[in-house]
């Protein structure tokens, strides 16, 4: 077996990462604005969809809500998604996502309404929501968790001397033989163990009942992978040896 894969490979179902686009706007929900930034000056002789390329306008100075600022660190100013989510979540936020889902730029997930009355209906299991102030966008976390193989995510350097946490990881889980995945079906799942990284603590999964529930329903905003079995993972490296790229078709559902 590989460095990094401990668990079984043959499974009764498909498991997939949940990804996200990317957003042209920001959303902030544990951060507010102390001050605006500076004014975006648009040029009369450019069409207004040229600014879309420009990117966003700036968002000015942002700053902690005080509620938040006991669970940071006092040297690196990280904080754990977890503790933040028991606190709850209030106006004012600024939520300016296109699609259903998405991870704000203060890493909360956030879903749309129309995403959570889908996963209640469809009874799955495995995550809790709180809402989001008044916004109609509510926080969901996974809370079915499950171990990982060691090595697969990496953490970055340097480790905060005061809450040792990691500047980030890298790496990524590609293979089902990676995760011990849920015996049952029907729900969302993550990792045990969590990695301060840029976006995101941990990485979302759902079961492929859960990815068809979600694309009959029409929930748009990213992409499903599917994990990878072990032949699978064998075939693309064959492929790499003769200088092929190679994905197991249909391995990438698109939201």
């Amino acid at each position: 077996m590989r460095v990094g894969e401990l668990f079984r490979d043959e499974v009764s179902m498909n498991c997939y990462y949940l990804g996200e686009r990317d957003q042209a706007h920001a959303s902030w929900v544990l951060f507010e604005r102390a001050k605006a930034g500076p004014k975006h000056i648009r040029n009369p002789e450019l069409p207004p969809v040229m600014y879309q390329f420009f990117g966003p306008q700036p968002e000015g100075e942002m700053r902690m809500k005080p509620e938040y600022l006991p669970l940071c660190c006092k040297k690196c100013g990280r904080y754990d998604e977890d503790a933040v989510f028991e606190v709850g979540f209030t106006e004012p936020v600024s939520i300016r996502i296109k699609g259903d889902f998405s991870h704000t730029q203060d890493r909360v997930f956030v879903v749309s309404e129309k995403f959570l009355s889908l996963v209640r209906e469809a009874k799955v299991r495995g995550y809790e929501t709180k809402p989001i102030g008044a916004s109609g966008w509510h926080a969901l976390r996974a809370t079915n968790r499950v171990d990982c193989a060691d090595g697969v995510l990496k953490p970055a350097e340097p480790y905060c001397p005061l809450c040792g946490r990691s500047d980030g990881a890298v790496g990524e889980f590609e293979r089902i033989s990676e995760l011990s995945v849920p015996s049952d079906g029907n729900t969302f799942f993550t990792t045990s163990i969590n990695w301060h990284r840029r976006l995101w603590d941990r990485d979302i999964f759902i079961t492929e009942d859960v990815v068809a529930a979600l694309k009959d329903a029409g929930i748009k905003g990213g992409y499903c992978n599917r994990l990878w079995t072990h032949e699978e993972v064998r075939t693309a490296e064959e492929k790499a040896k003769q200088g092929k790229k190679w994905k197991p078709p249909g391995s990438t559902l698109l939201l």
